[in-house]
């Protein structure tokens, strides 16, 4: 899509019709120039994320990604990046099986598993920081043990026996 915008204009374009109309290299740009813009949400309560996952819009989630946003932000109806990626991929493979249709459900499909590598990387840096503490935590903690012992029976008379005779009953310990 062309962005028939003035120059004078240009640099303070809103980000969200930057999302909207496709043109990643000036919204990379006005994402370098406005990085505290990069979470906020439009009037319907979407982030710059979730309007490129709608739009099913490849290139802009990963611009958008690349410029730092962060994977957990909830859009105002609540939804994850993950949720809106998800319903999209949903949306798109239980409509018409019409070719342009089905291009769009394998795009959905492309968005579902970019989201999903950003959250899994999220995760790892996440757990790579809180990673020392748990450990430290856990060697700080007391060891344990515990005794586990079960036996398999039947308050039926007779069968009580039986069923000791044929099935396993032991008891474990844990150190």
């Amino acid at each position: 899509p062309e962005c028939n915008m003035p120059a004078v204009l240009a640099d303070r374009v809103d980000l969200f019709f930057l999302v909207y109309a496709g043109e990643l290299d000036a919204l990379r740009l006005a994402l370098l120039q406005r990085p505290t813009e990069l979470h906020l949400l439009d009037r319907h309560g979407d982030s710059l994320l979730h309007l490129a996952i709608r739009r099913v819009d490849t290139a802009a989630v990963r611009c958008v990604l690349a410029a730092g946003f962060d994977v957990n932000t909830r859009s105002a109806g609540n939804w994850t990046p993950m949720e809106e990626a998800m319903a999209c991929v949903q949306a798109c493979v239980g409509a018409d099986a019409a070719a342009d249709v089905k291009a769009k459900a394998v795009a959905a499909q492309q968005v579902l598993r970019e989201i999903h590598l950003a959250v899994q990387l999220d995760e790892q840096k996440r757990w790579a920081g809180r990673r020392e503490t748990v450990l430290r935590t856990l060697r700080s903690m007391p060891d344990f043990s515990a005794v586990l012992a079960w036996r398999i029976g039947s308050y039926m008379l007779g069968v009580a026996t039986l069923l000791r005779r044929f099935l396993p009953s032991d008891t474990y310990r844990i150190r």
